[in-house]
């Protein structure tokens, strides 16, 4: 007969974290969603002339934040495969709200820019969807920034382990 070991006070303090993470990482996710998805009323037009949505948010928020960035780049920034973020692309592109250019250094690249006639607009949307995440890290001290970060990059490391691929 096997006896049940009671589990470590570390453990146990680790399976308590797991049980609450879940709640705190959907209510958190949740609400920055709910902030994220609206379209700017600055280019509403411009997406619904474009046929595009709220999916196409994170591709024009990192291309303004990290831009110019390659097509493949965006990709990886955002998280979908390279044929996804191409079709997102030239959506907005048509739509007229990222610009598409050969990379002078390498031309087989296309590098994705936000179009400088919305920047100001989409720098004002931007400002406003991230200001929870600084008001967030300007509130813990450097060291625990640096614990918060580097929790969250390991977490996206186990999660990819285990996602199943992303289609196209």
């Amino acid at each position: 007969m096997h006896v049940k070991q009671a589990p470590s006070s570390e453990q146990a303090s680790i399976e308590a974290d797991i049980r609450e993470l879940p709640r705190l990482m959907g209510r958190v996710i949740g609400r920055l969603k709910r902030g994220a998805p609206h379209v700017p009323e600055p280019f509403q037009e411009a997406f619904e002339q474009g046929g595009c949505g709220p999916r196409h948010l994170p591709a024009m928020m990192m291309a303004y934040l990290e831009g110019p960035l390659s097509v493949s780049e965006l990709a990886e920034e955002i998280g979908l495969s390279v044929a996804t973020t191409s079709l997102l692309v030239g959506e907005l592109d048509r739509a007229g709200l990222v610009e598409r250019r050969e990379d002078e250094q390498d031309r087989r690249r296309t590098l994705v820019t936000v179009d400088e006639l919305v920047g100001r607009d989409v720098d004002a949307w931007v400002q406003e969807r991230v200001e929870p995440l600084r008001r967030t890290l300007e509130r813990l001290s450097p060291e625990a920034r640096a614990h918060f970060m580097q929790g969250w990059r390991v977490l996206d490391e186990e999660s990819a382990r285990s996602a199943p691929p992303e289609p196209g």
